[in-house]
């Protein structure tokens, strides 16, 4: 990984120290398989990387509750850009990528609120929209999602078959969609 993806993490993990519980694992995560698609798809990193990076900063600065609560999930977007920014800005990140990851940040779950389209239309977004929902599917993230859900491995396995996201906000690149296939096969495997 770049040393300014590096310097980037070392700035957003205090407050996903501070945030919930899964996020570290979640981040760590998704900057291994978000450098891959970067590679196989090539993709500008230079922006997914640090959205996946930030994505999720805000809810340090939120009440700890349901992060499925819309109400909560509009606060650490709008935390998150914030602190985005600020973070980019010590790093002498560029003035415009900063900008747009800044705003990328401020938009990345606009999908709960109903937004589909903005995904569709940017391949960074609708990849970072993709390994999101992914993490759900991978070792860690099933059983962390299953938890806040109430769902048993089962449920979990049929919630996520069954998700509207797969019709909604299809996967933006063929790797993601391969990634997708490997970690739910490893799921179901384990029932």
């Amino acid at each position: 990984m770049k040393p300014i993806y590096q310097q980037i993490w070392k700035l957003a993990k205090p407050y996903y120290k501070k945030g919930r519980p899964m996020d570290i694992d979640h981040i760590e995560w998704m900057m291994k398989d978000a450098l891959l698609v970067c590679k196989k798809e090539n993709l500008d990193d230079t922006l997914l990387l640090p959205l996946v990076i930030l994505h999720d900063v805000g809810y340090a600065e939120v009440p700890k509750d349901n992060p499925y609560n819309l109400d909560l999930r509009k606060a650490h977007m709008k935390a998150g850009k914030k602190i985005a920014k600020e973070i980019l800005e010590k790093v002498n990140y560029p003035k415009d990528k900063i900008k747009t990851i800044s705003y990328y940040v401020s938009v990345h779950d606009n999908w709960a609120l109903g937004n589909n389209k903005i995904y569709q239309k940017d391949v960074i977004l609708g990849t970072f929209t993709d390994l999101d929902f992914i993490w759900m599917t991978t070792k860690k993230g099933f059983p962390a999602i299953s938890k806040i859900l109430k769902k048993n491995k089962k449920e979990m396995v049929q919630y996520i078959e069954n998700n509207e996201k797969l019709v909604e906000r299809p996967f933006a690149t063929k790797t993601v969609k391969e990634l997708f296939q490997k970690y739910l096969q490893q799921r179901k495997k384990a029932l």
